[in-house]
Parts: structure tokens; sequence; C-alpha cells
């Protein structure tokens, strides 16, 4: 963890990355040891055909669904009842950053919808939970709130639903998950112009830094 923070200190920070990589690197495992319990490698078409969301508008209650979805699906849960006491930690916690993470969760399902993504990506909150986090980091954690850097959040909340989908494509072959790779690369991508964004005192404290 330390080792992979300093690594990518640059960018911002390791974020989720080392949980990612050692969950890849142990789904991946499973396909080189008999010891461990795991299916061959995938064959065939990688990109199969799915079942869009039937009708448009988007429906009230699979918009409700899938923003809480989104939520609970950052830790691994399908279940409202979870996105909603996360949803109340969080505002305890921050109010902003509670905010943030509802704001996200329904710019990512109806982004999701927008691009015709499958109905069950969108009301299962499988497109929604790394735009959770991004629009968390991005919004209250890395940057000051404003009504600039809540435009720049939104378009990382929306290249997020994008990374997400591209990745879980390009991973099936390997028959692992996304998981949050998707909120750790474009968390990463939108941080380098951070100075831009920044509060001027901030930015004047990193550069008085002591190397």
């Amino acid at each position: 963890m330390l080792g992979t923070t300093n690594a990518v200190k640059p960018w911002g920070g390791a974020l989720t990355f080392p949980f990612v990589l050692t969950t890849w690197l142990l789904l991946l495992a499973t396909y080189g040891f008999s010891g461990l319990a795991g299916a061959a490698l995938p064959t065939g078409r990688v990109v199969t055909a799915f079942q869009a969301y039937q009708g448009s508008p988007l429906q009230l209650i699979d918009l409700v669904q899938g923003v809480f979805l989104s939520i609970s699906q950052v830790f691994l849960k399908a279940s409202s009842i979870a996105a909603l006491l996360l949803f109340a930690g969080l505002a305890v916690s921050s109010l902003a950053a509670a905010a943030f993470a509802l704001g996200g969760a329904i710019l990512a399902v109806l982004t999701a919808h927008l691009f015709g993504a499958e109905s069950d990506l969108i009301t299962g909150g499988l497109l929604g939970f790394s735009p959770v986090l991004t629009a968390i980091a991005l919004g209250t954690v890395f940057y000051q709130p404003s009504w600039r850097v809540g435009v720049y959040t939104a378009l990382g909340t929306m290249f997020t639903v994008i990374v997400q989908s591209a990745l879980n494509v390009a991973l099936s072959p390997f028959a692992i998950p996304a998981l949050t790779a998707p909120f750790v690369l474009v968390t990463w991508l939108f941080l380098l112009p951070r100075q831009r964004l920044e509060p001027v005192s901030a930015v004047v404290r990193d550069v008085e830094k002591p190397a």
C-alpha cells in the first residue's frame, strides 16, 4: 500500500488501486493453480448481445433503484437499505460528500441510460458505483467545492461511466471484473490539471513545501 502510494503520488494517491491490483492478480492466479478454484478462460465472442433498457424516458422506479444501488455497490451490496445507511454515514461525516455521492449516482444512471446501456446494469447500479466514488473524490476530497469544481466533477463522473463500460468489455476475456479501476483511472486523469482548479492558497502551499 505504502509503496503504491509513493509510486503514484504525482497523481494524488493510490486510491483503491492496491485493492484492484491484488484482486485481479488473485483472480487470474486461479487459472494457473489447480489448488485454487476457478474456471478456464472464456472463449468465443467477447461482446455478446444484451437487452437494452426498454422504454424511454427512464422510469422513475428504475431511476431510484439505480441511484440507490449505485451507492450500495460501492461496498458490493445490492441493497437499498445499505445505500441509505451508507448515505447517512456520508452525510454525518460530510454533507458535501453526501451531496456529490447522490448527484454522482443520479448522473451515472442518466448517462448510462442516454448511451443505451444494458437494463440490468443501469438498475443494478453496476455502472454507477465507480462514478459515485469519482464524484466524491473530485468534488470534495481533492478539490474544494465550487461551481467550477461541480462542472468538472460532472464531466469526470460521466466519463467514468464510459470507462466502466469499456473495462467491462476489455476484461471479459480474462473473466475478471473491472472493480473500481474506472474510478482510479479517471480520478488520476482528472487530477492532472489540479493547479488550475485549486484555490491559489493551496497551490502556494504545495509550491512552498520543502523537498
